[in-house]
């Protein structure tokens, strides 16, 4: 036998023998494999070389049968097209392969009925754990009766194990940056049923102000694309020759973003006759320069997937978990 690629022709290469073949733990080989960072830069040399050499691939079906275990979790986001769900999706992966996980994305766009067709398939396909933002508390009764492990990210419920920032505190930097500014007319972009409209009006009022309704550009429960937000901003326009605000906040970035573009057509400059600010600091606010709520989303997946797989293991308790992290606010040219 004169080379690894011809042992591995004549026998099924495992772990164990690849940690063997590379002076390294079996654990070292599942952490290479996995894309663990944190594994020395020589050893991982090593066992690349070797499985390089010999064509390893992890047996997943064995792995499966062993541990009864799929290494697999569903993902159920409400909007897909939105750059923060990328962002969040893109962590998650990271964090999926840490775990030896792969993840099953799915987008319920913001429908209740499309988000309950996206768990009955995750239960079909055997996911050993879900992670959910819900589009409302809809189906988390029938969820929780399912009894598949399950974390929710990006809000708080209280039956379930749960990974947010916090919206209020979030909204209440908005409210006491813009103020600070000198604007006293505040304005809001977003839907009346979003919790961060309530904290909004909290923020102000507590700085000794309100938010007027005529001042509130409302988008409609189904303006979940950017161009239909658009169009819910472009119809409020029409009918307000003259904007009674200095200053608007934006539920999220695509809102602001949409509202900038807008602006810019109708010659009103930002941030010189309208500052503005959203949510969600994400590539759209670090591109162009957009006063944004920053969410730390890399330590809120790494905690909402540690949280799942702890669940899964059956290591923690029946109470559930709530995490609430702190925000930040990334001022940007829109705000100065």
């Amino acid at each position: 036998m004169n080379s690894y690629s011809e042992m591995g022709e004549e026998m099924k290469m495992t772990m164990k023998d690849i940690a063997k073949l590379a002076n390294v733990s079996q654990a070292t080989v599942s952490r290479v494999i996995n894309g663990n960072p944190n594994v020395n830069k020589e050893a991982a040399k090593r066992v690349f070389k070797i499985i390089e050499e010999v064509g390893f691939k992890p047996n997943r079906t064995a792995q499966t049968l062993k541990n009864n275990a799929s290494f697999l979790t569903g993902v159920s986001v409400i909007d897909i097209s939105n750059p923060y769900f990328m962002d969040l999706i893109e962590a998650l992966e990271y964090e999926s392969r840490q775990h030896g996980y792969n993840i099953i994305i799915h987008n319920s766009n913001h429908n209740v009925l499309t988000e309950w067709d996206n768990i009955q398939n995750f239960m079909a396909r055997q996911v050993d754990g879900i992670l959910l933002v819900p589009t409302t508390s809809h189906n988390l009764s029938a969820l929780k009766k399912l009894e598949v492990p399950t974390v929710i990210i990006t809000q708080i419920k209280d039956e379930f194990d749960s990974v947010a920032v916090s919206h209020k505190q979030g909204v209440k930097l908005v409210a006491e940056h813009l103020i600070s500014q000198g604007h006293h007319k505040l304005g809001y972009i977003g839907p009346m049923h979003d919790e961060r409209l309530l904290f909004f009006k909290e923020a102000i009022f507590n700085n000794g102000l309100c938010l007027r309704d005529e001042n509130i550009i409302e988008l409609g429960s189904d303006s979940n694309s950017q161009y239909s937000i658009r169009q819910d901003i472009i119809k409020y326009l029409d009918t307000h020759e003259k904007l009674d605000f200095t200053a608007v906040f934006g539920f999220n970035d695509v809102g602001a973003f949409e509202f900038m573009k807008l602006m810019n057509e109708r010659q009103i400059k930002v941030p010189e006759d309208i500052a503005v600010v959203g949510f969600d600091d994400t590539i759209l606010s670090k591109s162009l320069s957009i006063s944004s709520v920053h969410q730390p989303i890399r330590d809120m997946m790494q905690m909402a997937f540690s949280i799942l797989q702890k669940r899964i293991k059956g290591e923690i308790e029946e109470t559930p978990i709530k995490i609430e992290l702190e925000p930040s606010l990334i001022i940007r040219n829109s705000s100065k």
